[in-house]
């Protein structure tokens, strides 16, 4: 299934350098090629499954880290 253009409506913006887009809550569809600020695990428009994880390793060791600091409050 192609990319409709319906994910354009669940665009999400970057407002800090501080907080890493994963770390907001932003998922990205690799297909459509863009972040999107979405509750469920597949794109709303081509239903591609969304990367919710950095690839690299220093962010993915970031992303942990916030998330056990988290846990412990």
């Amino acid at each position: 299934m192609e990319c409709n253009g319906a994910c354009k409506n669940y665009r999400a913006t970057n407002n800090t350098r501080e907080v890493r887009r994963y770390e907001q809550g932003q998922k990205r569809c690799n297909r459509c090629e863009i972040y999107i600020k979405w509750e469920g695990l597949w794109c709303p428009c081509c239903g591609y499954l969304l990367r919710t994880k950095p690839r690299g390793t220093k962010l993915k060791r970031r992303l942990m880290l916030m998330k056990k600091a988290k846990q412990e409050f």
